[in-house]
């Protein structure tokens, strides 16, 4: 492993190479994701060099401007990908969770990272070197069919959500940002509580307002029964009128 690979890993809570119960042959990535197309020797590639690495909430994985040297998988936990904005603020473009990867687009475009990942709370990464991956994916061709797809929906997703935090209102917005939180860490569908703790910079980041906005919009929601609040923990209400706000722009 070169010398910029370990400085990475050096600087994080910890990492493991040895000792790591987990691996990508049983990794709940490779059913729910393109690597179910992986034939047992081109996993065993991908895991040869694989390291775990664990980081804090508050934490960054990666920084915006950055140079990926390896797959980031997230194998437990929940981020969130934030970029800067001009006036130095922070916007948050998506949140992921667990069998989730992180900074794809870079390490396929090799270009630097368009934006920062941040622990939510704690996270377990599985890292794979740049070179066993590309390896793995030069030699299968489905793989990088459904990889191209992969990013397809992606960038399709996430222009969507950009050009909704530009056109509607801020009431609209914030459901938005409620609504995207909601569906994304949800555990069924009868269950109305948000599964993640977000600060209202968080909040504000992810609906494109200020945070004195987004507490003003939040408290005009929670009196309108359309969401309960206990600190940084939100449960939904009234699901459909949020729905409504959202679709009224």
């Amino acid at each position: 492993m070169d010398a910029d690979k370990i400085l990475m890993l050096s600087s994080c809570q910890h990492w493991s190479a040895e000792g790591d119960e987990h691996s990508c042959e049983t990794c709940q990535v490779r059913n729910l994701f393109v690597f179910k197309e992986l034939n047992p020797g081109e996993l065993k590639v991908l895991n040869s060099e694989r390291m775990t690495i664990l980081y804090q909430a508050g934490e960054s994985i990666y920084k915006e401007g950055t140079k990926p040297s390896g797959l980031l998988c997230l194998s437990k936990g929940k981020v969130k990908i934030e970029k800067e904005k001009l006036s130095g603020e922070s916007q948050i473009v998506a949140l992921k969770k667990e069998s989730e990867f992180i900074g794809f687009a870079g390490l396929i475009s090799q270009a630097t990272h368009s934006s920062s990942a941040i622990a939510l709370e704690d996270c377990r990464v599985c890292y794979i070197p740049k070179e066993n991956f590309l390896k793995v994916l030069h030699s299968n061709h489905t793989l990088a069919l459904k990889i191209i797809e992969y990013l397809a929906n992606e960038l399709l997703r996430t222009n969507g959500r950009m050009a909704d935090l530009t056109q509607k209102h801020m009431r609209a917005r914030l459901a938005d940002a409620i609504l995207y939180a909601y569906e994304k860490f949800r555990f069924d569908k009868d269950d109305r509580m948000i599964q993640v703790e977000l600060k209202r910079s968080d909040l504000a980041a992810l609906s494109n307002m200020t945070t004195a906005n987004a507490i003003r919009t939040l408290t005009e929601f929670s009196r309108d029964q359309l969401i309960s609040v206990d600190g940084r923990q939100i449960s939904i209400l009234n699901l459909s009128a949020l729905r409504r706000i959202s679709q009224m722009g």
